[in-house]
């Protein structure tokens, strides 16, 4: 049946699904929800959960393509975008879009066309190379048409990643897809999924650094899920910070 056509009936003969706070999400969405709990209902359950769903931001609000993003495709009468890129996120999220844009992470696909990733194709081979290299650097997807992309570049959640439509990153490498929490991507559990290893061990340093363990002494006083996040401000309000001036005055971590 026509989305379309499918999304009217439900607005039609079925009551709109309200969220906490009394708000209450699209007719598109509704439609992609009465599908996706039977075929992927991890992701319905991760959306649920989430500051997304609690603000009425449903499937549709995302995956509504973008009319010059040329991986999208027709999913039952709508144009259907299956890669969420920044562009998609800076709907709502223009300025840490902005902010992502600048940083080193942005770039981090540019790694492909180096001697070290030359290396781990011709020493370990391509599908090392993908699993490894490029599921945290990042992946040029390629689009095949018709809801399909070239399976060496796609699924990946690279943060450098290069999307079809231009853009570069995934806001999930860090936040996590469907969930897109904060908390996770404050955690250096979630840093250290590429961050380690003998060529960057930048997670083993730092669990074993005093930063890291104060970190697991105080996560109960870490406020994670917190929306403004400033150190001695919102969490982390120990003896050594309250009194310098440069906390007092901090700006929240941004995605720079």
């Amino acid at each position: 049946m026509n989305l379309r056509v499918l999304s009217s009936l439900l607005a039609i003969f079925l009551p709109p699904l309200a969220l906490a706070g009394g708000q209450q999400i699209s007719a598109e969405g509704k439609a992609c929800l009465e599908c996706h709990r039977d075929s992927t209902p991890g992701i319905v359950e991760q959306w649920q959960s989430s500051a997304h769903a609690k603000s009425a931001v449903d499937c549709y609000s995302c995956h509504k393509a973008n009319d010059n993003d040329p991986a999208a495709f027709d999913h039952y009468g709508h144009k259907i975008a299956v890669i969420v890129t920044p562009n998609y996120c800076a709907r709502c999220h223009a300025a840490e879009v902005k902010q992502f844009e600048k940083s080193h992470h942005a770039a981090a696909a540019k790694f492909i066309g180096s001697l070290d990733n030359m290396l781990g194709e011709i020493v370990e081979g391509g599908p090392a190379a993908n699993n490894g290299c490029r599921q945290c650097h990042g992946s040029e997807v390629k689009y095949l048409g018709e809801g399909k992309f070239d399976p060496a570049t796609w699924p990946n959640s690279g943060i450098g990643r290069v999307n079809p439509d231009g853009s570069k990153g995934s806001c999930a490498a860090c936040h996590g897809r469907h969930s897109f929490s904060s908390a996770t991507a404050r955690m250096p559990e979630n840093c250290g999924k590429c961050h380690l290893g003998p060529d960057h061990p930048q997670i083993e340093i730092y669990n074993e650094s005093k930063h890291g363990i104060q970190y697991r002494a105080n996560l109960a006083k870490m406020n994670l899920d917190s929306k403004s996040w400033i150190v001695g401000k919102d969490y982390f309000r120990g003896s050594h910070l309250r009194h310098l001036p440069h906390v007092r005055h901090a700006q929240s971590a941004g995605h720079a």
